[in-house]
């Protein structure tokens, strides 16, 4: 068998089994605490590390819904208020809410991948990829929330439309830095599953 066999042998045979590698650590990592049972305080630490950074992003994630949710309800009360415009507005604020949950479920599958999926395949660029399919939604809501804002009435609605907005935006930021994080650092095979997720 040549060596060129071999290769393309191992790569599809590590392509089928990183899944089952992925799971079983994310299975691990839910059952024990992160260091827990490690004698070199070198490889505790940074097992605490990463268990602080999915708290963390868990955290950070809970934070963003709730936000939106809170935004989601004033935009409601605005639009309440606002018969001529409130109806779009309305709109716009429930597929606020239901983008803002589909990005998060994939952001959070997208972080759950296992290290070693991640070292041999890198990020999951399908999941990543539907988080800025999301973020680009978000933007067209943006814009038309502030066509909308220009068209109501009482200036205390439109200043509170306003701050909604603000909070949306810094939301979109917030995840499009995680998106970045996410696709950094090293892969072997990365750059054909970028190709694949297209």
């Amino acid at each position: 068998m040549s060596m060129k066999k071999v290769f393309v042998a191992l790569f599809v045979f590590g392509l089928l089994i990183s899944p089952a590698f992925g799971d079983a650590q994310q299975s691990r990592q839910g059952i024990h605490e992160p260091g827990t049972g490690l004698e070199d305080p070198a490889l505790k630490e940074a097992g605490q590390g990463t268990g602080q950074g999915l708290q963390s992003q868990n955290d950070m994630s809970i934070s963003r819904r709730s936000r939106v949710a809170n935004s989601v309800q004033e935009m409601e009360k605005i639009a309440t208020r606002n018969q001529g415009v409130g109806s779009q507005i309305r709109v716009i604020a429930q597929n606020q809410n239901r983008i803002q949950e589909e990005a998060e479920n994939a952001l959070q599958t997208a972080q759950n991948r296992g290290r070693f999926s991640r070292f041999l395949i890198g990020p999951n660029y399908g999941q990543l990829k539907t988080v800025e399919d999301r973020l680009e939604n978000h933007n067209q809501n943006l814009a038309e929330l502030k066509e909308l804002k220009n068209q109501i009435q009482v200036s205390e609605d439109a200043s509170l439309l306003d701050q909604q907005i603000t909070i949306m935006e810094e939301i979109k930021t917030e995840l499009e830095k995680a998106v970045s994080e996410d696709q950094r650092g090293f892969s072997l095979f990365g750059w054909l599953n970028r190709l694949l997720a297209r």
